[in-house]
């Protein structure tokens, strides 16, 4: 029980760490809007997801092995006095943590970019001008006649 619990965690962190340098270089390419390698990088994001859903029915069919409800947050108090455990549970939440980390940049980068194509195209619709007078026009462009 505690080996196969050991060896799924230590599973499930490498594919979180493998995760994370995907989303770092997913990030990079976005922010240098270099959408081919941002192409070459989602099929390995879906492969991993993949096996990280994979690997999570093997953890939970672990937890459930000791005791129904038992939760991951669990396991520091089940395994106090094991150095080598809690130094995995450790090792896992910290994975997680930074991959959590990573996951909020990429939401903030693509966030951005959103609003900056929404700004964008907005100005593109010319939706506020002025008028002869110098005040907003909601009612779309005027034409300006001044002279020379």
């Amino acid at each position: 029980m505690r080996e196969e619990l050991k060896r799924v965690l230590t599973e499930k962190i490498r594919l979180m760490e493998n995760m994370r340098n995907l989303l770092e270089e997913e990030l990079e390419a976005i922010v240098n809007k270099d959408f081919e390698r941002l192409e070459s990088i989602l099929p390995h994001i879906e492969e991993l997801s993949v096996s990280m859903e994979t690997c999570n029915e093997i953890l939970k069919s672990s937890l459930e092995s000791h005791g129904n409800g038992t939760k991951l947050i669990d396991l520091l108090e089940i395994y106090k006095d094991d150095e080598e455990m809690l130094s995995e549970l450790r090792s896992f939440f910290e994975t997680l943590n930074k991959l959590v980390f990573e996951i909020e940049k990429l939401k903030q980068a693509i966030g951005f970019h959103l609003n900056y194509i929404d700004f964008v195209f907005n100005l593109q619709r010319n939706e506020l001008t002025y008028n002869r007078n110098g005040s907003f026009d909601r009612d779309g462009p005027s034409m300006f006649t001044g002279r020379s």
